[in-house]
C-alpha cells in the first residue's frame, strides 16, 4: 500500500469536527483568541477537575464579552452593568486581554476591547454553579500530532485580572500523549510566575520547553496550562487568562498521514483541479468503516460518505461549494488522513 504524506502549504489547517488542532509546515502556529466571541479555537478546550493522571472533564465556555472581570469602582452586578455571575460563578470565559485592560476599568470598558484573552474564574468546588475549578481547572491544547517536528517550545501570556482575589492559584504547564493520557509530564517554565490572584493584576510572558518529549509523536498531543493544587490564602478567587500564544517547533510538521495506535497508514490525495461542484480523490484504506468528509475552513462539514475499501478512486458530484479553500478527511477512527484543496 502507497503512503502518501501531504505537504500542505497553510501553517495550521484545523477541523473542528474531531477537536483536535491539525499542524503542517513551518513554524509557528499563533492564537490571539480575538475571536472567541464565536467559540474557542479549534484544538482548545477548558478542562475542570484535572488531576496529575486524569485529563478532567471538558467544561462549557461562554463566549459573551458581558463576562468581564470585578468592577473595581462600582462592584459586581452595579446598576447598569453587564458583567453578571463573575465573581459569583466559576467558568470558562472571554476576557478582555490584559494587554489592553487596566485593573479597575468599568465593566462597560472592558466589553468594549477587541483584544480578549481565553480565561477562567475559579469557584469553590463544592459551589453548585461551577464545581471542579479549585483544584482542577485547565486551558487545555490538543494536537493531531507532531510528526516531522522537533524542539517543541510555546511562548503565551499568563494574566491574572482581578485585584480583589485574595486567594492565589499556582499553575503548571505539562504534556501528555494520547487523546486522554493518564501521565503528564512538566515543561520547563521561564520568564516569571506562574501564579495569578492574590491582589494582583498581572499579564507575564513565559515559555515553555517541552525538550524532546513532543519530538515527531504519532499520536496525539495534550499540552495543558493547569492548577493541581488548591488556591492558597482566603478571599475570592482568581480570574485568570492567557492569551497570545505562539507555538514554535524546528522541520516542517507533516500532517496528512496519521497513524493514532500503529495501525497501519491510510493515504488521500485531490487528483487534478477542484471545483466546485466535484472533486476527484485518490485513496488508501485500511479495514471497514471509512468515512469521506469534507469541511470548509470554519470546520463546518458539507459532506460525508462511506468509502469502499476494494477501491482506490472516488469522484464525488453535486457539492454545490462557495469558490474558496476546503479539507478533506478519510478515516475510520483507527488511522486517518487530510488533504487540503481549492474548489473554483
Amino acid at each position: 500500500m502507497k503512503k502518501v504524506f501531504l505537504l500542505l502549504s497553510l501553517a495550521v489547517t484545523a477541523l473542528s469536527a474531531n477537536a483536535q488542532l491539525y499542524l503542517t509546515g513551518a513554524s509557528p502556529y499563533t492564537q490571539n483568541f480575538n475571536a472567541i466571541s464565536g467559540g474557542l479555537p479549534t484544538g482548545w478546550s477548558g478542562y475542570i477537575s484535572s488531576g496529575p493522571s486524569f485529563i478532567g472533564t471538558v467544561y462549557a465556555f461562554d463566549g459573551s464579552v458581558n463576562f468581564g472581570v470585578y468592577d473595581t469602582t462600582n462592584g459586581y452586578n452595579a446598576s447598569g452593568s453587564a458583567c453578571i455571575q463573575n465573581v459569583l460563578k466559576g467558568g470558562f470565559k472571554n476576557y478582555p486581554s490584559a494587554n489592553v485592560c487596566a485593573a479597575g476599568d468599568s465593566c462597560t470598558t472592558q466589553q468594549t476591547y477587541t483584544d480578549r484573552a481565553f480565561g477562567v474564574r475559579q469557584s469553590s468546588n463544592t459551589a453548585s454553579a461551577g464545581p471542579g475549578f479549585d483544584s482542577g481547572a485547565a486551558f487545555v491544547l490538543k494536537l493531531a500530532n507532531t510528526h516531522g517536528m522537533s524542539n517543541v517550545a510555546m511562548d503565551f501570556k499568563l494574566q491574572s485580572l482581578d485585584t480583589t482575589s485574595g486567594r492565589a492559584t499556582t499553575w503548571k504547564v505539562q504534556y501528555g500523549i494520547g487523546a486522554n493520557p493518564t501521565t503528564f509530564t512538566d515543561a520547563t517554565v521561564t520568564g516569571g510566575s506562574l501564579v495569578t490572584g492574590g491582589h494582583v493584576f498581572s499579564n507575564v510572558s513565559l515559555h515553555a520547553s517541552f525538550g524532546t518529549g513532543l519530538d515527531d509523536v504519532s499520536s496525539n498531543v495534550v499540552i495543558r496550562i493547569v492548577a493541581l493544587i488548591y488556591s492558597a490564602n482566603s478571599g475570592n478567587r482568581a480570574s485568570t487568562a492567557i492569551d497570545d500564544v505562539n507555538l514554535t517547533w524546528t522541520g516542517t510538521a507533516k500532517t496528512g498521514i496519521v497513524d493514532v495506535n500503529g495501525n497501519p497508514v491510510t493515504g488521500l490525495t485531490v487528483l487534478g483541479n477542484a471545483t466546485t461542484e466535484t472533486v476527484n480523490f485518490s485513496y488508501d484504506v485500511v479495514g471497514n468503516g471509512n468515512v469521506l468528509s469534507i469541511y470548509d475552513l470554519t470546520g463546518r462539514k458539507v459532506f460525508s460518505q462511506s468509502v469502499d475499501q476494494n477501491n482506490t478512486d472516488l469522484t464525488v458530484n453535486g457539492l454545490h461549494l462557495v469558490p474558496g479553500m476546503y479539507i478533506a478527511k478519510i478515516g475510520n477512527g483507527q488511522s486517518e488522513a487530510v488533504a487540503k484543496f481549492m474548489a473554483n
